[in-house]
């Protein structure tokens, strides 16, 4: 790449806050300069180099020889490398590296590591270190800088728990032939290559594998006939990849081209670029690898990653989409008529889990206590008799106050008595609204038993055949077939809560109102009722009023059936599209199975950059604290709600973890920018969940993961504890109209 391309001044974007310029040079649109960049580098796909090994030894080329290509600059950046034979894809060994690059570029990040680095104290310590260890070496450069990573110590654990990758991010390879992903976005090989020759990009099947023409249908193979080659058995954390990326940030900054072609180093980068505080640099980058369709499904199937990565970088989009995800799956395991296994890995549909860092666990476990609250009173409302008040139904609103008249007529009336006389007029008149409020309320009562048979319908609705296979589908992206559980089965264990944060519940509740002939509907008689009701009202309008009168102060006096069903099916028309259609900020394909439609309410715990209302005081998180064992010690994130503990070993030495499968043919080429605008306009609303109409943020997108195997915290489950009470307060009211 261009080494004026990161020198360029950066637009603002809903990804990359405004800021000040970060290197010198023509203030030009990024996005053409990527383009740029893109025709002039990218190989005919004619020319059989035209594929991702192409792309990797033009990446280890550069790295190789880094010695060479960085040879003018006021600072000589050192990376040693651990002893020991550690070759790449070309079999070449990796060995200490000492380059020289701009220390203007390295400032212009406004980084605080590399300030503090160049900082004259920490250049004494550095020249004098050079002495002690090579004697009457004389070191031209003005400054010296010594990025290798440290091997003992608390920086090492804390570098250890950044760069270790989950097992997702590790196996991503495989979602190339599995997914249709392309291969230069997640097939790159490791930093560290011994078995390069055996390095796979298709999946190795086991013996039992049975190919089938499945034509479009993902995934192509399941996860069960998938066995896991040692070639792709990558270390959870490998300090050669640590090295080597270290490396990459340090020439991106220069402005050399950043090849992202899997999810381990889209992950490692990130890291990397997070200790040395210049995520800048990789941002945009990185948003486009994840943005890159269809591997946004990274975002679905390994969200966890993904919303730590967005954090990192501040990606407000990817975030946003993530903690949906995520938030969503707590409530569900709140809402559970049982709480989930302690220790599980998996969640309710069966995608696998990864420990999130303790602030993140804390905000999603936040926002899901308010969307457990607001489910609460959802469900509270549906089974209320003020339903259809709330619904503000107009014919069932003109029924009420018909009762009302004829209880205030009534009022004003004497019944007949043996101890009073009344004319007959006056008899006849009670008798006649008597008659009539008895017919209101048979009416009601019908209408509210009708009601009751709609919720009591939609809580046990399924998908349809055509609904559960997509869901079905979606599902097995990410859960092999020996652990296999339909859709179907695992709605038909979900309380009623719990039944509110699916669609199939949404869509039947819309679809009933105009569904005559629905079995088991109980308006098969309604009418009938309904047309005595009208013939009764019309005959008596005029005892209505005390006073006589035959104004009842409606266009069509009565209640009309065909209206009523109408306005309701409108008004439910509302709730659905609120509840089951949210302006997602990336495609969300692989989580269809549940609602996703968030509200500020639970927005709000994410930060400002993110379109929430968390300034870093921690106020947003004062209202409510979930339940932890170790209490708090702080407001905000730092309530911490578990103990932080590696639960495998190998995260510290080689593992024997399976890697992933993977790649998909993109118009980038696999290179690691992409085309994509990144201009779109900021917003701090959301979704239609609340009374309030929004607009969500749109954002462009960067993307190449990478997949450090992270440190497992102690699982802790809390389990928020809920009313099941219908009664709601008035405040509950107001939240429930939109969710």
């Amino acid at each position: 790449m261009d080494p004026d391309l990161i020198a360029m001044e950066l637009p603002e974007t809903s990804d990359s806050p405004p800021r000040r310029p970060r290197y010198r040079g023509p203030r030009v649109s990024m996005l053409d300069a990527a383009i740029k960049q893109l025709l002039k580098e990218q190989p005919s796909q004619a020319d059989s180099s035209y594929n991702s090994e192409w792309r990797e030894q033009h990446d280890l080329n550069t790295l190789q020889h880094v010695q060479t290509k960085c040879d003018s600059g006021d600072t000589l950046i050192i990376v040693n490398f651990p002893s020991g034979r550690h070759v790449d894809c070309k079999w070449q060994e990796w060995s200490s590296k000492r380059f020289t690059v701009h220390s203007e570029k390295l400032l212009a990040t406004r980084s605080k590591v590399f300030k503090n680095l160049l900082s004259p104290e920490r250049q004494a310590r550095f020249r004098k270190r050079i002495e002690l260890e090579r004697p009457g070496e004389f070191v031209p450069e003005k400054f010296v800088i010594d990025l290798t990573p440290s091997v003992e110590g608390e920086e090492l654990a804390a570098q250890l728990m950044e760069l270790s990758l989950p097992s997702g991010v590790r196996d991503w390879w495989i979602s190339k032939e599995r997914l249709g992903i392309s291969p230069y976005l997640v097939s790159g090989h490791d930093d560290y290559c011994p078995r390069h020759n055996e390095v796979l990009i298709d999946c190795m099947k086991t013996e039992t594998y049975v190919e089938q023409d499945l034509g479009d249908t993902l995934p192509k193979i399941d996860l069960a006939d998938i066995q896991m080659p040692e070639s792709r058995a990558i270390e959870d954390y490998c300090p050669i990849r640590h090295r080597v990326n270290i490396m990459r940030l340090i020439l991106a900054i220069e402005g050399y081209d950043l090849v992202l072609n899997s999810a381990p180093r889209v992950y490692t980068l990130t890291g990397v670029a997070n200790i040395l505080d210049c995520t800048d640099v990789i941002r945009d980058l990185v948003c486009t690898w994840l943005m890159a369709e269809p591997n946004t499904e990274f975002i679905d199937i390994n969200t966890e990653s993904a919303l730590k990565i967005a954090w990192t970088l501040q990606l407000p989009n990817v975030t946003r989409a993530a903690f949906r995800v995520l938030v969503v799956e707590k409530a569900l395991d709140t809402l559970a008529r049982e709480p989930q296994a302690k220790g599980s890995r998996c969640t309710v549909f069966g995608r696998p889990r990864e420990d999130l860092p303790d602030d993140l666990q804390t905000v999603v476990q936040y926002a899901a206590l308010k969307l457990v609250d607001r489910v609460q009173q959802t469900l509270a409302w549906l089974k209320s008799d003020q339903f259809y008040d709330l619904l503000e139904i107009q014919e069932y609103q003109k029924l009420i106050r018909i009762g009302d008249l004829a209880n205030a007529a009534l009022a004003n009336s004497l019944p007949p008595s043996a101890n009073i006389l009344a004319s007959e007029a006056e008899i006849a008149r009670f008798i006649r609204l008597n008659d009539l409020r008895s017919l209101f309320t048979a009416l009601n009562e019908k209408l509210l038993e009708y009601k009751e048979w709609m919720v009591r319908e939609a809580l046990i609705a399924a998908p349809n055949n055509e609904g559960q296979r997509d869901l079905d589908r979606d599902r097995r992206c990410y859960v092999p077939r020996t652990d296999w559980n339909p859709t179907i089965a695992i709605y038909g264990g979900f309380s009623d809560a719990q039944r509110i944060l699916t669609p199939c519940f949404w869509e039947d509740l819309a679809s009933t109102p105009l569904a005559y002939y629905k079995p088991g509907c109980p308006d098969a008689d309604l009418d009938e009722l309904v047309d005595r009701f009208n013939a009764t009202l019309n005959g008596n309008i005029q005892y209505l009023y005390p006073n006589g009168g035959n104004e009842v102060g409606f266009d069509t006096p009565g209640f009309d059936a065909t209206e009523f069903r109408r306005q309701l099916s409108s008004a439910l028309g509302v709730l659905w599209k609120g509840w089951t259609r949210p302006d997602l900020e990336a495609p969300l394909t692989r989580t269809r199975h549940m609602v996703l439609a968030l509200s500020d309410d639970e927005f709000k715990y994410l930060p400002l950059w993110a379109g929430g209302l968390d300034d870093g005081t921690g106020g947003v998180f004062d209202a409510v604290v979930p339940d932890a064992d170790l209490g708090p010690i702080g407001p905000g994130p730092a309530y911490h709600t578990g103990d932080t503990i590696a639960t495998d070993a190998s995260s510290i030495c080689q593992s024997d973890k399976t890697p992933s499968q993977v790649s998909t043919a993109t118009m980038t080429a696999g290179r690691s920018v992409a085309a994509v605008p990144s201009n779109a306009e900021r917003s701090t609303t959301h979704d239609g969940m609340s009374v309030a109409r929004s607009h969500t943020m749109s954002t462009p997108s960067v993307v190449m993961v990478d997949r450090p195997d992270a440190l497992d915290d102690d699982d802790q489950e809390d389990a928020f504890e809920f009313d099941d009470s219908d009664e709601i307060s008035e405040e509950a009211w107001s939240q429930v109209e939109e969710p």
